[in-house]
């Protein structure tokens, strides 16, 4: 296989055809060789978000003269707005969640695309990462986990909930995100889903459960990361006026004490004030 530099061109064709071939050969690899690939999509996808120059439809008809006159200077602002990345974060997500959602694929392969997703973050960055952290989570929720490929059984949800799980525990929230990418993750988890809940105005729509479940579970382990720092901080994050629906407030309570027994003395002022916002 054909490693590209992130310097170099990388077409559309080329990215689908590496994918492609890479996903096929997931239930025949032992666990060294499935590494190996995901480090390949990985480095591929991750080129397609370095900016380039954009072609134009009359890009080709100009080289020769664009060659001649090689010693004009371009303005930067000029060469600037010519500059955008090959695919758009969501389109080069979804070159992993397409394959993921297909009917015959296997388990071990669908596992397998979770170690391409792994690889993929880690190569675009921390920083890429934590500023692009609603629109990574956006794309699991809404392309994964609402599939109905991925919610048919019982098992399919649990399998789709532990994979993506993985991910932004394992991986985002305890390597990527710093201390305040921390609670902004907090924040957008409250606003896009746990707000949501329960749909209370006409024509509003609950996050499906498995959506619920996951932001639950993900805000828990995110206050729980945040366990060394200022009480302050996990109160005022807590106090999300959106954690107290019912349920929800109180899930997260007892995930957090589950965990982390030692929280108890800084969780009794909130839940009080928890009881107190909800009328019981």
């Amino acid at each position: 296989m054909v490693m590209f530099s992130q310097e170099e061109s990388v077409s559309v064709a080329d990215v689908e055809s590496v994918v492609s071939i890479c996903i096929k050969s997931l239930d025949s690899v032992d666990q060294i060789t499935r590494q190996s690939l995901a480090r390949l999509v990985g480095h591929v996808l991750a080129a397609t978000q370095v900016p380039r120059a954009a072609p134009t439809p009359d890009s080709q008809g100009k080289k020769e003269k664009n060659a001649e006159n090689a010693d004009v200077s371009v303005p930067a602002y000029v060469a600037s707005e010519q500059l955008k990345p090959l695919l758009t974060l969501g389109e080069m997500l979804c070159q992993l969640s397409t394959h993921f959602n297909k009917a015959q694929l296997s388990r071990k392969a669908r596992a397998g695309i979770f170690d391409f997703y792994f690889m993929l973050l880690s190569k675009l960055g921390a920083e890429f990462v934590e500023s692009n952290y609603s629109l990574i989570v956006g794309h699991l929720m809404s392309e994964v986990v609402s599939h109905p490929k991925n919610s048919a059984t019982r098992y399919d949800r649990l399998f789709t909930r532990k994979l993506i799980g993985a991910l932004l525990r394992d991986l985002v929230a305890a390597r990527m995100l710093s201390e305040q990418g921390q609670i902004g993750a907090i924040q957008e988890l409250a606003s896009s889903y746990l707000k949501r809940w329960p749909a209370l105005m006409p024509g509003q729509v609950s996050p499906a459960s498995t959506v619920l479940t996951i932001s639950l579970a993900q805000t828990a382990e995110l206050l729980q990361m945040l366990g060394n720092a200022p009480p302050i901080v996990q109160v005022s994050t807590l106090l999300e006026p959106s954690m107290f629906h019912h349920n929800v407030f109180y899930y997260v309570c007892s995930r957090m004490l589950s965990r982390s027994p030692y929280l108890l003395s800084l969780l009794t002022p909130v839940i009080q004030f928890g009881l107190m916002r909800a009328g019981r």
